[in-house]
């Protein structure tokens, strides 16, 4: 079975449940390793970082936004 497939819901439901289950469990890996408060805050800024520059870097390759 596909991803969201056979859930009842629909596939943005399906998604979005998808991404709390890895962040909770990235969360819950980062304490068991000992990660602070501050360090997992860090994480949660520089993953915010890389999906902005993703997101620059797709609206640079495509050309002037009208």
């Amino acid at each position: 079975m596909a991803f969201g497939e056979g859930t009842g819901g629909n596939t943005a439901d399906v998604s979005q449940r998808g991404l709390r289950v890895i962040a909770r469990s990235v969360f819950k890996e980062l304490k068991r390793s000992g990660y602070t408060r501050a360090e997992m805050v860090a994480f949660a800024s520089e993953l915010l970082e890389l999906v902005t520059h993703e997101m620059k870097t797709d609206v640079s390759d495509d050309g002037p936004v009208s």
